[in-house]
């Protein structure tokens, strides 16, 4: 039983999920502990999770526990209404959601300290991992540096989760400009923020928006837009092709600093004879 790794009894688990019911059956949220040990597994590794178990008390096991706990829990929200309900309960959709999202919160909270702790830590196999050993290949190799380029809250669980959007990304659009730009060191910053952009561009149309740094999920707040309709998505998708038209901007101008000036023809209005024009401009 998955729960049973990190809690011993309902009473523990309550110390790192608020609001929950004393009466709660651990067992009968094991179903969605699977899930949500599945889904931290897949970041942290199976190694780096047992490992944590492991070692016990700590930071590391608290970030941990409040991780599994509240995206458990999250999962359950759906399934709490339920129970409510046949209770004679009443619970209005947007409590339903405001608690879902309070949960999520607290996952990806407990999620960028567990990570950020991680970097620092070596004796737990954290260098050992899929995502960390893809670093290598990355152009913006840390969260903080990434932070500068496009605002993401010092998130290290989204800096994480886009690591192979930023691999597809520079291989796809950005690897050739890397290799010219070794002779123009300057023109890296804009490279880096024109991939930045773009990373998080991609990202908007490939993860839920619960996914998403404050700074980007604050745009669409229940109070300005309904999460289950279809404005949220075109919303989304607004944003989107808003960062890919500044990264292609930032990309043009890429392309006049790294291009050879005798061999670069601009052309201009006054480049061509108009019969309205007083002032021909001779060959």
């Amino acid at each position: 039983m998955i729960l049973k790794d990190l809690f011993t009894d309902v009473s523990g688990f309550a110390e790192f999920v608020p609001g929950i019911d004393s009466n709660t059956n651990l067992s009968l949220l094991n179903s969605h502990a699977v899930t949500a040990y599945k889904r931290i597994a897949n970041i942290v590794s199976v190694s780096v999770y047992n490992n944590i178990i492991k070692k016990g008390a700590g930071d590391l096991y608290d970030h941990l526990r409040t991780a599994l706990a509240n995206l458990t829990m999250a999962n359950d929200t759906v399934f709490d209404v339920l129970r409510k309900r046949k209770a004679n309960i009443d619970i209005y959709k947007s409590e339903q959601e405001a608690i879902r999202r309070a949960y999520y919160e607290n996952y990806y909270n407990a999620m960028d300290s567990l990570i950020a702790l991680l970097n620092s830590t070596k004796d737990i196999g954290w260098e050992d991992t899929r995502y960390y050993k893809m670093l290598d290949k990355l152009q913006i190799k840390t969260t903080e540096e990434f932070d500068l380029l496009y605002c993401i809250d010092l998130s290290y669980l989204f800096f994480f989760r886009c690591i192979p959007i930023q691999i597809e990304v520079l291989e796809e659009n950005l690897a050739g400009y890397l290799d010219r730009a070794k002779e123009k060191p300057s023109v890296l910053s804009l490279i880096n923020r024109a991939l930045a952009k773009k990373v998080v561009a991609v990202a908007l149309t490939r993860f839920d928006i619960l996914e998403f740094p404050s700074t980007i999920r604050n745009l669409f707040d229940d109070s300005k837009v309904s999460r289950s309709g279809r404005d949220e998505q075109e919303r989304l998708l607004s944003l989107s092709a808003q960062l890919q038209d500044q990264a292609n901007g930032l990309i043009k101008d890429i392309d006049l600093l790294l291009s050879d000036p005798q061999s670069t023809d601009i052309e201009t209005e006054t480049s061509f004879n108009r019969p309205e024009d007083k002032i021909q401009l001779m060959p």
